[in-house]
């Protein structure tokens, strides 16, 4: 349940692009390497325009609803913010909409996690971070699941279901790293990335260094994706590598971030970190949302919806949710 109350949308409205503008800039601070400089130039754009200031200030007003930002996000937005304004300081989390038509009805699946052979494995819900032999860390997402296997020749983790993030250490006898998926091989080459099982296709988005690609019944295919290039994959084919997300990384931060998601699509991808079914009726599935979510209380973020998109929700228990528009 919301306990505070969300404020009214902005008056006048603000463009879209510049919420979106906005948004993207949050999720930019998001991570736990996110710099001085990144900081300064989100206060520049904010300078620019007055808008650009009331964008960044209302996805801050649904903070009471919706939980904390991690605190590089909490520094930039005090940047502007006087002593007047002790709300502003708390610098909490957004949500913030744009609505578009509808679609088609999308629910929930339930899928099996593969745990046979895993060394670690993570519920639905539950986030994890590794350390292994090598000092190599790996973050695992909700339902996620590796093997590892460290041997004389190389140095292996296989991804059976979930979504992890690696930042690979250094191994003095020079072993090549690989992360083995369902549908190939990836190579680390010195370097910071994330990889996400899913149904018949790996994604793939490398944040430092670079990450080579192979993929399983295409052998003479191979790309090598540099930093700030992300790409999806099959066992036959890889697709144009184009510009990384800061949001392909959120996760380890304990957000979700969307861009002008259909809301159907975004109920999906919230349903990985919750129990039971989670869907939206045909009139509310082409509604369009954008912003960043805390993980660790998907109740609050269904029942913030209504107060940004046109939509109800109905919860007949925790675990069987229908948004309809």
């Amino acid at each position: 349940m919301i306990h505070t109350a969300l404020p009214a949308p902005p008056c006048p409205p603000i463009d879209a692009a510049v919420t979106l503008r906005a948004t993207e800039w949050m999720v930019a601070l998001l991570g736990a390497d996110a710099t001085a400089q990144a900081r300064a130039d989100c206060a520049n754009w904010r300078a620019e325009h007055p808008d650009h200031e009331r964008a960044w200030q209302h996805l801050h007003a649904f903070s009471a609803a919706l939980g904390n930002v991690p605190t590089a996000v909490a520094r930039s937005a005090l940047d502007r913010s006087g002593p007047s304004h002790p709300a502003r300081r708390r610098a909490l989390m957004l949500a913030v909409a744009t609505l578009g038509a509808a679609g088609a009805w999308q629910l929930q699946r339930a899928m099996p996690l593969p745990t046979w052979g895993a060394d670690h494995v993570t519920g639905i819900g539950e986030r994890r971070q590794v350390r292994l032999a090598d000092g190599t860390r790996v973050d695992l997402d909700t339902g996620s699941a590796i093997a590892v296997d460290y041997s004389d020749t190389e140095r292996r983790v296989t991804l059976r279901a979930g979504a992890i993030a690696i930042e690979t250490g250094s191994d003095p006898r020079q072993r090549p790293f690989r992360v083995a998926t369902a549908q190939g091989l990836l190579r680390a080459l010195g370097t910071r990335f994330t990889v996400r099982q899913e149904d018949g296709i790996t994604a793939v988005s490398v944040q430092h260094g670079a990450v080579e690609v192979r993929p399983t019944d295409a052998p003479d295919v191979v790309a090598v994706l540099r930093a700030g290039e992300r790409t999806r994959f099959t066992r036959l084919h890889i697709d144009t590598p184009e510009p990384a997300d800061s949001a392909d990384a959120a996760w380890t931060q304990g957000m979700l971030a969307v861009y002008d998601m259909r809301l159907d699509a975004f109920l999906t991808e919230l349903s990985r970190y919750r129990r039971g079914r989670l869907a939206c009726n045909e009139a509310a599935a082409g509604l369009r949302i954008s912003g960043v979510f805390p993980l660790d209380d998907t109740d609050r973020i269904v029942a913030a919806l209504p107060h940004l998109l046109p939509v109800d929700v109905q919860m007949w228990t925790r675990y069987w949710v229908l948004v309809r528009g």
